[in-house]
């Protein structure tokens, strides 16, 4: 899925001299050491600002922390192997979108996590390589404080979308940078049609990269012993990367006060995503519980005469399956067991 490097060098030049022309701009404020040097010839001054990560930091910082984290998987996984392949229940653990418990649990703070995990070092070494190509091309051209958002907008979009799919169409537990990234391409693909039409190279270019992200994840569909390629994530993340492309305005730059604040605070939603899982792992003793074993945990609590316990643990199990007849009436006796006639509080309409 890699794009030749001479394409992406010429084009991020191409791109940069338009982002930095008085006319209806989408670039932020840069750096100097980010611009382009005067006294260089333009072809020189191209193959300077497309070396590596140079005018991009989030883009190599999203590389390190990606790594990181991925090391990280393993140390505390105790298992050197799960490099190859990591267990769901490890994922699980470490913040995984795992679907089920997604939505039935409220767990908001995966959408974020997930996209900084990744199920063995081959996922991560193919995100991180799909990373590096785009992420620095796209930085420099729009500015830190519009692709940092944007990568988060659009992996929380695609996980949110891989978590809705797996409710409906079976379950799921997903992990990658992926969703992200192709939010990145289809912003990529949404600023050249604005700059260039869609018979624009960049148009082109971008939009035949996420046709064929889209279509190989299209292979599980198809077999799912084939894959494991999660394309609800992808599209979601298209998608979502797509609509905020859509609404940058040309012409608008942050001051650099404001670009720290954005970066900040986007920065923050990541540390806060890590520090609710990690809250949630030591406070919350159903999460992760699968219905049966809430069930059987609301039985013990009950008979425990441990009411409060027991209407908690039911309810949910309740929430991970609403229409299973047994969990209802299970909760349906738990409310009858535990109702306190001399107490005010109601007894637990169970729905």
């Amino acid at each position: 899925m890699a794009i030749p490097a001479t394409w992406l060098t010429r084009l991020s030049a191409e791109w940069r001299a338009r982002a930095n022309a008085s006319e209806g701009a989408y670039n932020l404020e840069v750096s100097e050491e980010a611009a382009p040097k005067p006294e260089l010839a333009d072809g020189e001054a191209g193959q300077r600002e497309a070396s590596g990560f140079t005018g991009a930091p989030v883009s190599g910082a999203l590389v390190a922390a990606n790594i990181g984290v991925f090391a990280a998987q393993v140390f505390l996984s105790g298992d050197a192997r799960y490099a190859l392949g990591m267990p769901d229940s490890v994922l699980r653990w470490l913040g995984a979108n795992a679907s089920l418990w997604t939505i039935s649990d409220n767990r908001i703070e995966t959408l974020v996590t997930a996209c900084f995990l990744h199920a063995s070092i081959l996922h991560l070494v193919l995100n991180m390589l799909v990373l590096w190509q785009v992420g620095p091309l796209l930085e420099r051209a729009i500015g830190s404080a519009r692709f940092f958002p944007l990568y988060l907008a659009a992996g929380i979009v695609g996980s949110a979308s891989s978590a809705i799919w797996g409710r409906f169409f079976g379950q799921t537990v997903s992990v990658g940078a992926s969703g992200a990234l192709c939010g990145l391409i289809a912003a990529a693909t949404v600023v050249g049609v604005r700059t260039e039409g869609w018979r624009g190279e960049l148009t082109i270019g971008m939009g035949r990269w996420l046709g064929l992200i889209v279509l190989i994840g299209l292979v599980r569909t198809i077999n799912p012993n084939l894959s494991q390629i999660d394309n609800a994530a992808h599209i979601g993340g298209a998608i979502g990367g797509a609509v905020v492309a859509a609404t940058w305005q040309r012409g608008f730059t942050y001051a650099r006060g404001a670009q720290r604040t954005v970066l900040a605070v986007s920065i923050g939603v990541v540390l806060a995503a890590g520090a609710a899982v990690y809250v949630r792992n030591r406070t919350d003793p159903f999460l992760f519980m699968d219905v049966e074993e809430r069930m059987r945990a609301a039985e013990a609590a009950l008979q425990a005469g441990h009411c409060d316990r027991a209407r908690v643990a039911i309810a949910r199990a309740i929430k991970m399956d609403p229409q299973n007849r047994s969990i209802r009436a299970e909760g349906a006796e738990i409310a009858r067991e535990c109702w306190d006639p001399n107490s005010d509080r109601p007894t637990p309409r169970l729905r």
